[in-house]
């Protein structure tokens, strides 16, 4: 992977809700920290649209943004 998610050293993703699941984090990192995928992520998308992206946010979230945002009342930028 040349380029990657610019959120991607600290997402929480891997360093919380995926510890030590290597497979999974791993299948993650390939379909959605990639330099073509990121913008699909959940977590990306929220995170740009508020500032902010709650921890246990799944980049393949069954939520749309929108429902991300009002769920955890977050404020769009």
């Amino acid at each position: 992977m040349t380029a990657k998610c610019p959120n991607y050293e600290k997402c929480p993703i891997y360093n919380g809700v995926l510890q030590g699941k290597t497979l999974t984090a791993k299948a993650y990192v390939q379909f959605f920290c990639a330099a073509d995928a990121y913008p699909t992520c959940k977590r990306y998308m929220v995170k740009e649209a508020t500032g902010v992206c709650p921890p246990n946010i799944l980049p393949n979230s069954v939520l749309s943004v929108d429902e991300i945002i009002a769920e955890y009342n977050l404020k769009r930028n």
